[in-house]
């Protein structure tokens, strides 16, 4: 059982941000399988022309993507690094038209490394005043911080908390350097902060009236966190 266990950590353990690194004894069928993709998209995502493998080899492992309304061919191939062909080709799609809800394969999308010096950068203005309307350097309130933050980066992010969540790119599980965002009136957004690792965030705090590092998995941050928005040096846009 030892054995099994540690087999299927170290297979697990190959993959590494939309790729595989094929080992001794691997089979395209059992890469499907443990990877839970079509084989044929697989061979298709690796243009393939046969089923012959060797160690060492890296695949492309695809990602399955549900549309949502507003989604275009044209925008999910910019969106995930790559052409309207490759995802009609992946696909099998004839024509241009995609539907809300319809299941389509795409590239995994590149994880980019938080922006350098965000924690850093953010870390520097720990205790300083918390005031509504303030983007810094001497006070801010919470999207003004984030804003103010990635400015010193070069990065130029929109300024209220709503249209930072519009914008970005949402992830699943935040890593260092995101943003985390959360609703206090429960129906829109209306706070953001940086997320440091380790399950805590820092933001500019209005009932501590500072800037704070806390716990994300605090009862009362879980009860009013909406999710997580990723920053690369590609996504630069216009302040507001």
């Amino acid at each position: 059982m030892k054995r099994l266990a540690l087999g299927v950590f170290l297979f697990l353990g190959l993959v590494r941000a939309g790729t595989y690194v094929v080992q001794p004894g691997d089979t395209l069928w059992r890469i499907s399988q443990a990877q839970r993709v079509d084989l044929t998209t697989l061979i298709l995502a690796n243009h393939l022309h046969g089923t012959e493998l060797h160690p060492g080899q890296k695949l492309l492992i695809p990602e399955r993507y549900v549309v949502a309304k507003g989604d275009t061919l044209w925008s999910l191939a910019r969106r995930f690094g790559t052409s309207v062909a490759e995802l009609k080709r992946l696909n099998g799609l004839s024509g241009d038209s995609l539907r809300a809800g319809q299941t389509l394969w795409v590239p995994a999308p590149a994880r980019p490394e938080p922006a350098p010096g965000v924690v850093t950068v953010a870390r520097a203005y720990l205790g300083r005043p918390y005031r509504y309307g303030a983007a810094g350097p001497d006070a801010f309130d919470c999207s003004g911080f984030v804003q103010y933050v990635f400015g010193k980066l070069g990065i130029k992010l929109p300024r209220t908390a709503a249209t930072q969540w519009s914008q970005l790119e949402p992830v699943s599980s935040p890593q260092a350097g995101d943003l985390v965002f959360f609703s206090f009136s429960g129906g829109r957004v209306d706070h953001v902060g940086i997320y440091l690792g380790d399950g805590r965030f820092i933001h500019a705090n209005s009932y501590e009236r500072r800037v704070v590092v806390e716990n994300l998995e605090a009862p009362w941050y879980r009860k009013v966190y909406l999710g997580a928005r990723r920053v690369d040096g590609s996504q630069i846009t216009a302040a507001r």
